[in-house]
């Protein structure tokens, strides 16, 4: 071999070895983008939404639409003032409980006279626009003392209850509890300074809540004092 002929082949050796040095670096370089984030395709989608304790794929713990959190069994809205003291309303249940039925109608002897005078004078005032409904309730009590009477409240009807103590009777209040089978609850009350208390004055009236009559307990309480009382339910 001639030196020309040993040159020419030294010369296309290197070309080759360079050629091949470059496609090496050249898929090195597109492994590395791949491996650093290239697009490969879609990545993992969302993974699944969280369970609730009931099973479904609301937040845990969430309210349903249109259902009431913690919910109260048994229990009815109330339907006039109501005092937010927890221990006298549980006194008030326990008296009512304990004490004895009301008398109804007009009493011998004519002692139920200044009680119809009295509440007469106070429904020209708190009860405009209402007639009596139902009879007259009336107790004798002692000072602490309870009576009561059933009545029921008719859907759509707007009452008002007005009570008077005769003379002896300081302090007299009437409360609105639920009746049996319901929980003792008290549902509305009057002021407890008066002898002519009223439950559901003119337009704060008693309103039953629910499309059936709703039977209550009507509650005559002395505070202070002993003697006659008694209580008339108004509609409108």
């Amino acid at each position: 071999m001639t030196s020309r002929t040993a040159i020419s082949v030294a010369l296309l050796g290197a070309l080759a070895l360079t050629q091949c040095k470059k496609k090496d670096q050249g898929q090195d370089a597109q492994f590395q983008q791949g491996q650093s984030g290239g697009q490969y395709g879609p990545g993992p989608g969302p993974g699944p939404a969280p369970v609730g304790p009931d099973g479904g794929t609301g937040a845990p713990g969430a309210c349903q639409p249109g259902q009431p959190c913690n919910p109260q069994p048994g229990q009815v809205p109330a339907l006039g003032t109501v005092g937010s003291d927890p221990n006298a309303l549980q006194a008030i249940i326990a008296g009512a409980l304990s004490g004895g039925a009301a008398t109804l109608g007009l009493l011998t002897g004519g002692e139920t006279g200044q009680l119809e005078a009295g509440i007469k004078m106070k429904a020209g005032t708190d009860a405009k626009g209402k007639k009596a409904d139902g009879q007259l309730m009336s107790a004798k009590l002692q000072q602490g003392g309870h009576a009561q009477a059933d009545f029921t409240l008719q859907p759509g009807s707007c009452y008002t209850f007005i009570g008077f103590g005769n003379p002896g009777v300081f302090n007299y209040q009437i409360n609105i509890l639920t009746a049996p089978p319901m929980p003792p609850q008290v549902l509305a009350q009057s002021d407890a300074d008066s002898v002519d208390p009223t439950v559901g004055p003119n337009e704060q009236c008693v309103k039953n809540p629910y499309p059936t009559p709703l039977a209550v307990k009507i509650d005559m309480h002395v505070l202070k004092g002993q003697g006659l009382v008694g209580a008339q339910a108004f509609k409108k």
